[in-house]
């Protein structure tokens, strides 16, 4: 019950986050990290065996999109990765790996059809909001693993 909860809480800050995102290519920090404790609080209440796996989740998203941001000097902004912590931490550790390829996928179809449609020549005069793609690859990502790891 509690799991669903915080599903339920992480797709309300992330569409209000999106949303943002997309308007003004910030995001509410308050609002990502309250949701965050929120979440962390849910699992503690109810004792849940998976809260290691979810911190874990958190922590290894949050250092992947850090050396992202290095290496494509600055591709990504500090929004995306703050983010990126809720994403991770609700994810779990193998989800997070299938919701940042889905992530990945949705914002490389994104960027392609604003290039086409702008008709940019230079790539890099498009700013695209990442936010709203995180959210699409939770969204997709979480049940695939959950449906994945039933499985096996």
């Amino acid at each position: 019950m509690n799991y669903y909860l915080m599903l339920l809480i992480f797709a309300l800050v992330s569409i209000i986050n999106s949303y943002l995102d997309f308007k003004t290519f910030h995001i509410s920090l308050t609002l990502n990290y309250s949701g965050l404790i929120l979440c962390l609080l849910l699992l503690l209440i109810g004792k849940s065996p998976e809260l290691v796996n979810h911190i874990a989740g958190g922590v290894c998203l949050f250092l992947f999109l850090i050396l992202v941001r290095c290496i494509s000097h600055k591709g990504l902004g500090w929004g995306d990765i703050h983010y990126s912590t809720r994403c991770g931490f609700v994810a779990g550790v193998p989800g997070f790996i299938v919701c940042t390829f889905i992530s990945s996928i949705a914002g490389i179809i994104f960027f392609l059809s604003l290039k086409f449609l702008f008709k940019r020549k230079n790539a890099f005069e498009l700013r695209i909001p990442f936010i709203p793609m995180m959210f699409i690859g939770n969204i997709i990502g979480i049940p695939v693993t959950n449906c994945v790891l039933s499985l096996l």
